[in-house]
């Protein structure tokens, strides 16, 4: 099977022909470049919508430029089939999705509806035992403000338990578009046994609002997932962290990890934990959608690009950077009545709070450019937790000067003062750490 990717690829298309890149460096700056995509866009939208769903974050799914090489039989087989072009560049940062693609595993669907003017059509998908990817298609007979999708859901139709612990929604259709394409991501926390299925697809835009219900069969054979036992640790800057295990599906790898409760920092992000082959042929984290799910402050599932449809001889998990602070410093705590941050931690990163219209607002500076949204859970003076449901990160044009602000309701009568849990902070530990799966 010839690879999608060729394993001595190091350079980047078009314009960087020439330019030779580390592959450190090219995966730091493909992750990079996708963090300021995401930046890009709530700039352009300043108070972006974020919402969850039970365990993980509904992230709106955007693509970045990225290099990428199809093998001449993947060239030509999305040169003749009707609607594959869109597929690929939609999933062109992800050598998983590729792979399966690549290997017949994706299936056509081409089930549509049309409701005054706008259809929806279900085009295809790719499911495993974990997750479900339904790439879709929005079209509009009239150039529209703007069509937004509110919500989805999906049902099962034979009885058989949805179990669902995460929901991406994807992208609608900015002012002037009428067609887009893009993904719903569904991941269970249980396998999905489920093959007759409904999709049920919520938009809206300027005094409209439709929705879609689009029933369809799964026909192709759900594949297996391999799982490998690890049980590895290692100590990066006096830090220990467990490598339980590690489950690969067609659509992701999960990485099952714990910190030892003895750790002096709390760790905030793997930053770049990876999959490697005997090769040098990587599979970087997840960079469009969920990157991991929390089972506690201390433990972690972690998500990384699948190499499920590749079987090299030898198979490493390998890291280099975390995000960690101290445990003492994970919280930002704020007075809104007098606006005064009241604990940040160390570096000062945040300063000049002020309210408006509910939201707490602060500006974020940082040496170099750091592309992540600090915070997640929100909890008042008495330590109840606050819902917030609207966030926003907006970045000057020098990437290191940005506004955050953060939805709370009532804040006025909201018993302070107020704590936010931090998610990401620009601080790190570095280490050098190679471990053998196979």
């Amino acid at each position: 099977m010839i690879s999608v990717y060729e394993k001595e690829e190091e350079q980047l298309k078009n314009m960087y022909d020439n330019v030779q890149v580390p592959l450190d460096s090219l995966d730091e700056a493909i992750f990079a470049g996708f963090q300021k995509a995401k930046s890009e866009a709530k700039r352009k939208s300043r108070r972006k919508r974020w919402v969850f769903t039970l365990a993980a974050a509904a992230i709106i799914l955007l693509g970045f430029f990225t290099s990428i090489r199809l093998s001449p039989a993947f060239a030509n087989y999305i040169t003749v089939i009707p609607g594959m072009e869109k597929l690929v560049d939609l999933i062109r940062d992800d050598k998983g999705k590729l792979l399966a693609v690549e290997n017949d595993y994706y299936e056509k669907i081409g089930v549509s509806q049309e409701k005054n003017g706008i259809k929806l059509t279900l085009d295809g998908a790719i499911a495993d035992e974990n997750g479900l990817v339904l790439f879709y298609t929005l079209e509009t007979k009239a150039k529209l403000e703007a069509l937004q999708n509110k919500s989805v859901r999906l049902e099962s139709l034979d009885g058989k338990k949805l179990d669902i612990g995460s929901i991406s929604m994807g992208s609608s259709l900015y002012k002037g578009e009428t067609t887009n394409s893009d993904m719903f991501e569904f991941y269970f926390q249980s396998p999905l046994a489920a093959k007759e299925l409904e999709l049920k697809v919520s938009v809206e835009g300027t005094n409209l609002k439709e929705e879609f219900t689009l029933k369809f069969n799964l026909t192709k054979e759900i594949q297996k997932k391999k799982s490998y036992t690890l049980n590895k640790t290692v100590t990066i800057e006096g830090q220990k962290i467990k490598f339980l295990n590690a489950d690969v599906y067609p659509l992701r790898a999960a990485v099952h990890v714990k910190m030892d409760p003895k750790n002096t920092k709390r760790i905030l992000s793997f930053e770049d934990l990876r999959l490697v082959d005997e090769n040098g042929e990587t599979w970087n984290k997840i960079s469009n959608g969920t990157v991991s799910s929390n089972i506690s402050p201390d433990e972690f599932i972690l998500y990384l690009q699948s190499n499920y449809f590749q079987e090299p001889k030898k198979l490493y998990l390998v890291l280099n950077k975390l995000q960690a602070i101290d445990k003492d410093e994970v919280n930002v705590v704020v007075d809104p009545k007098k606006l005064q941050i009241l604990k940040q931690p160390k570096g000062g990163h945040l300063s000049d709070l002020r309210v408006a219209d509910n939201y707490l607002i602060f500006n974020f500076h940082t040496e170099k450019e750091f592309h992540y949204f600090l915070f997640s859970e929100i909890k008042d003076g008495n330590g109840e937790r606050i819902e917030s449901g609207s966030s926003y990160k907006s970045e000057g044009n020098e990437q290191r000067d940005a506004e955050i602000g953060v939805y709370i309701p009532d804040l006025e009568k909201q018993a302070g003062p107020i704590s936010l849990e931090l998610t990401a902070y620009p601080s790190w530990i570095k280490g050098n750490e190679k471990i053998k799966i196979k």
